[in-house]
């Protein structure tokens, strides 16, 4: 298999799994607590949430773009963790989202790897 195509596939399965984990929990988690009134800390983070979901479903189909959005949620997600002091929220949340827009920024181009 060449290298970008395996890139592009390791992008989209790590993207499902990533995005797969977000919206779970945001259901199982978030959702009570925003209907309860005690979820506010939440709010502040679904934005950035929401921009790595919406880079994956754009980098399905658009790898650049969508690689450059994935990547620049994971690094709002990194500096909120880190503006709160919660660095291994920062790497949990940020790190894998991050590298999974290099790995559709290397499928763009096969010169890329």
């Amino acid at each position: 298999m060449q290298q970008h195509k395996l890139l592009l596939w390791t992008g989209r399965i790590g993207g499902i799994l990533v995005t797969a984990f977000f919206l779970s929990f945001f259901i199982g988690e978030g959702l009570p607590d925003i209907m309860n009134g005690m979820g506010k800390e939440l709010l502040h983070f679904l934005p950035f949430t929401l921009l790595t979901i919406a880079g994956f479903i754009i980098a399905w189909f658009q790898p650049l773009w969508g690689g450059r959005l994935l990547m620049a949620g994971a690094v709002l997600m990194a500096v909120y963790f880190l503006s709160n002091g919660d660095t291994r929220m920062a790497l949990v949340y940020g790190l894998p989202s991050l590298l999974i827009g290099l790995c559709f920024l290397g499928a763009v181009n096969k010169e890329l790897i």
